[in-house]
């Protein structure tokens, strides 16, 4: 559901992995696990981002789409070059809620809030962005399978 950056208690920086049913330390950078990731299903995290560039145009801050058969598209709060970025799955966000002027809390399907260092606006326009993305790469897959299947030509 969430990867954010844990420091433990001599500075390093691992990551605090947060599922549907609990919560543990990984002792991984959040950059690191979403690039192993990546690889899991079958292509880099440079690669996925040069995809996404590709489909939608990002210029920054680009979602990435780990695998879209399962439906796991996830997306940096902030540069993913940052040891303060957050990935946050597009599926559990269940909304966004104010804080304050500079802070949101992302509310998870299963109810948990994680903060954030950005307005509610800045964050609902990311949620949009990975909307939008994911449209596009269904899209694209559906247009892919019509146009193979010698039934429908």
């Amino acid at each position: 559901m969430v990867i954010l950056p844990h420091f433990d208690s001599f500075g390093n920086l691992y990551s605090l992995v947060i599922e549907s049913e609990r919560e543990f330390i990984v002792k991984r950078k959040p950059i690191d696990i979403m690039k192993d990731s990546c690889l899991y299903f079958g292509s880099s995290l440079q690669g996925r981002v040069e995809g996404a560039i590709h489909v939608k145009k990002f210029s920054r801050m680009v979602p990435i789409r780990v695998c879209y058969r399962s439906g796991i598209f996830f997306f940096p709060t902030q540069s993913s070059k940052s040891e303060s970025c957050i990935w946050i799955a597009h599926s559990h966000v269940k909304e966004i809620l104010r804080v304050d002027p500079e802070h949101c809390e992302v509310v998870l399907t299963n109810n948990k809030t994680v903060p954030v260092h950005a307005t509610k606006a800045v964050m609902e326009a990311k949620v949009n962005r990975v909307a939008q993305y994911r449209h596009l790469v269904i899209q694209q897959l559906l247009e892919q399978q019509t146009n193979s299947n010698p039934v429908s030509n």
